[in-house]
């Protein structure tokens, strides 16, 4: 009852914001274990995040949400609210500590949001949004559900998927890049090989997010730590010690989904050239790769050990990227799950 109490003064308050301009239509409130068959345009919206973030075909809610939708000219968004963070919030710092939570959020979506539903309206168009198509990495196996709707290239238990990007926002001392799944019944419509599109994203990806080798470093106050980057295509003078234990790690200069950079056109070829042979590849998270030569003292036994340790007790369940060891070899220049121990 105290949770439902709180529902009820929140969607108040929401509701007298003039400056929200929100409607009782606009609000939808959805507990545990219910569906939201009524409205077929949010029942979507539920598979479709269940598909995503629990890899499960289920309209079915999994945990008490608030949903806002914001109608727009050209189309619908939605802002999701996880009840329980906010009743959580609430117990702590009353509707005071809530409201500005939710009130940016919303804010934030209405400004990009218009602009975002122009892009999607130019889905129809593939000339118009090709140079906005990306590629990013998910693990195949805990994303299996949603990547049955969307455009993917697998290897091992890695998907290379087909994204259109928003745009970014700022977010801390950085931006977030906004995106969207391109979904198979989109990509249809534009009557273009698959191949095509493909590489046209991984060079739009590239672009955008050149690959770097990332070292971390402590700073000199020993706080925080420090990342420096080294661009690494276009220069053959660069050497790195990739037997040392502080290796720097594969990434993107943004390091955003920097895992993708092991993917690029080029790459493959340009760290063998580094390495001098034939390497391991330890993808550790969505952010980052780990190059180890095959000849060098690490073995595949220690690799498999600590990638385990990294998803079980470091990344979060959408940080994983894989759970194998992958190689390359200098004939093939392609990337593979290892077989050996």
């Amino acid at each position: 009852m105290a949770v439902q109490n709180f529902v009820i003064e929140l969607i108040e308050e929401l509701l007298g914001d003039k400056e929200l301009a929100l409607t009782e239509q606009d609000i939808r409130f959805y507990d545990k274990g219910t569906t939201a068959e009524a409205d077929a345009t949010l029942d979507d919206h539920i598979r479709w995040r269940n598909a995503r973030y629990l890899n499960e075909d289920s309209n079915i809610i999994r945990s008490s949400i608030l949903i806002i939708q914001l109608p727009f000219e050209n189309g619908t968004e939605y802002v999701n609210f996880h009840v329980g963070e906010l009743y959580r919030i609430y117990r702590k710092d009353g509707m005071k500590g809530v409201l500005p939570t939710v009130r940016a959020d919303i804010q934030s979506l209405k400004a990009t949001a218009s602009q975002n539903l122009s892009l999607l309206n130019q889905f129809g168009d593939y000339q118009a949004i090709r140079e906005h198509l990306i590629i990013r990495p998910l693990n195949y196996d805990d994303n299996d559900k949603v990547l049955a709707k969307a455009i993917f290239r697998r290897t091992g238990d890695i998907a290379l998927v087909l994204y259109l990007s928003l745009g970014s926002v700022a977010q801390g001392t950085g931006r977030n890049i906004i995106s969207t799944m391109v979904r198979q019944d989109m990509f249809q419509s534009w009557n273009v090989d698959e191949q095509e599109a493909f590489d046209s994203a991984l060079e739009n990806t590239m672009r955008l997010q050149p690959p770097v080798f990332c070292h971390i470093s402590m700073g000199l106050d020993g706080g925080n730590l420090k990342s420096r980057h080294v661009r690494f295509m276009d220069d053959e003078s660069i050497r790195i010690d990739f037997n040392n234990p502080l290796a720097p790690a594969l990434t993107t200069e943004q390091e955003v989904n920097g895992a993708v950079a092991a993917f690029y056109p080029g790459v493959l070829e340009r760290l063998h050239r580094m390495v001098g042979g034939d390497f391991y590849l330890v993808f550790s998270s969505i952010y980052d790769v780990h190059i180890h030569p095959v000849d060098g003292p690490r073995r595949v036994s220690s690799m498999r050990a600590t990638l385990a340790d990294m998803n079980r007790n470091a990344n979060r369940r959408d940080e994983i990227l894989s759970r194998q060891i992958y190689c390359c070899s200098g004939e093939k220049k392609t990337i593979e799950v290892y077989q050996g121990r």
